[in-house]
């Protein structure tokens, strides 16, 4: 993917993989979900909200900590879904359902909250 621009390196377009939980149910019929399934990929920009937004989401009762611009709107996460930064491995979960400026159909921006818990109970297992 070629992109030109006066950004500094990391600040560019970056691979994240969409992570949705798998649903499966115990020997006794009780519902969980405890593995995560990758539904797709796209690339997207990362940035951290102001503290000006974080208060306002704060206040609706919805933490955020940074917003994710999708290239395209195929494919789509949902709210509860799981957005993993590829080659670092960090983990940001989708708090809202993503929004299309302008509904043309070019870009998708996401509200999400970055957990390290997610992060660190994928490394026990391992």
């Amino acid at each position: 993917m070629a992109f030109r621009g006066l950004l500094r390196p990391g600040q560019g377009f970056r691979a994240f993989c969409i992570l949705r939980r798998v649903g499966t149910t115990t020997a006794n019929g009780r519902p969980y979900t405890e593995e995560l399934d990758q539904v797709g990929r796209f690339y997207g920009i990362i940035s951290r909200v102001s503290p000006q937004i974080k208060e306002q989401w704060k206040q609706a009762g919805t933490p955020v900590t940074h917003t994710v611009l999708q290239r395209g709107t195929k494919p789509k996460a949902k709210a509860g879904d799981i957005l993993e930064l590829a080659g670092d491995g960090r983990q940001f979960m989708v708090t809202t359902e993503p929004e299309n400026p302008g509904e043309l159909g070019h870009f998708l921006i996401y509200t999400v909250e970055e957990r390290m818990d997610l992060w660190e109970a994928k490394n026990e297992k391992l």
